[in-house]
């Protein structure tokens, strides 16, 4: 599998552990190890998505692939393209070559591959996509690169929307700003989201991963319910025990103050998670029909928001990213 070391990854290499299975995880040579450091039972094989013939060790004998690996903060466009789609292109080549390769890739995409919607009705698999970010164009393409060897070998995709949980980073931010009493969110009407507990992905992708279903498959994964960003807020404060105030900026403001951020990022080589890409996003609606996935992967969200969130924030708590 890919993107072991990572927030998702390290959660589904825990879980095809606990289900017995053996894992072999990808590592880029300079990378930490993370949350599989020092893990029985998993195997570390040195390579990398942008080298073609670093992969055919971490494939060649495996029963199946797991790509989870993506990038999500990028100081450039060809940053997330060099990763999210020529990476995924690398791997899947990979998979054809070897002489005992692996007869499923399950492929981890983004909901941000298919664009924000006008209204807040549920996006199904049907619709056009239209992403609105490098990352969600990287993401599309990275999709149109698996997809494109189905007839070779059993592909899967998953379009989950935002993720959060324990070890996740990007959630971790809005959290820190209601910590602090604020709610920041885009002026306008409110926008309504699907969100995913990374347990409930985890489920639906070890289900993609044995599922009898046609090569080719997309699903959209997502918990119960849509929400607004001022939802999720307070939430977040309930379990924090804070009230948050909304403050409310309008859209070319963040965008001005992304650039800004972008700029500082790509000066610093630490880009962040605000972009322009993501006030675009922030933008619109992104409401998750996951119907599909529970008919044909049987798959049945668990985790609630409240729940969740409460889980997340004991996790932050602990770990000593959020304060108590």
């Amino acid at each position: 599998m890919t993107g072991a070391t990572g927030f998702i990854g390290s959660h589904l290499a825990e879980a095809l552990l606990a289900h017995g299975h053996e894992v072999r995880c990808l590592v880029r040579g300079n990378q930490r190890l993370g949350w599989i450091a020092g893990v029985p039972s998993v195997t570390v094989v040195q390579g990398d998505l942008g080298n073609a013939r670093s992969l055919q060790e971490c494939v060649d004998g495996v029963d199946q692939v797991y790509h989870v690996a993506g990038l999500t903060r990028a100081s450039t466009p060809q940053q997330f393209q060099q990763v999210n789609a020529e990476g995924t292109r690398h791997l899947i080549e990979a998979c054809l070559k070897a002489k005992n390769g692996p007869r499923r890739f399950v492929h981890l995409s983004s909901l941000a591959a298919v664009g924000p919607m006008p209204t807040p009705i549920p996006c199904a698999e049907e619709i056009s996509p239209r992403p609105v970010s490098p990352y969600g164009r990287s993401k599309l393409l990275g999709e149109g690169a698996a997809l494109a060897a189905r007839d070779r070998l059993h592909v899967t995709v998953l379009r989950p929307p935002v993720v959060y949980g324990p070890r996740d980073r990007g959630v971790l931010t809005f959290a820190r700003w209601v910590a602090r009493g604020l709610l920041p969110m885009p002026a306008g009407p409110p926008r309504f989201l699907s969100l995913c507990y990374v347990q409930d992905l985890v489920s639906a992708l070890l289900a993609a991963g044995k599922a009898g279903i046609l090569s080719g498959e997309i699903f959209h994964v997502a918990g119960a319910g849509a929400f607004t960003w001022e939802d999720v807020g307070n939430t977040l404060g309930q379990a924090l025990g804070v009230r948050p105030k909304p403050v409310r900026f309008p859209v070319p403001v963040l965008l001005l103050l992304a650039a800004v951020g972008e700029a500082w990022g790509w000066a610093t080589g630490h880009p962040g998670y605000f972009s322009r890409g993501k006030v675009r996003e922030a933008a619109g609606h992104w409401p998750c029909d996951a119907s599909k996935a529970q008919r044909h992967l049987g798959f049945v969200p668990r985790v609630g928001l409240t729940e969740g969130i409460v889980l997340t924030v004991k996790w932050y708590q602990e770990a000593g990213w959020l304060s108590h």
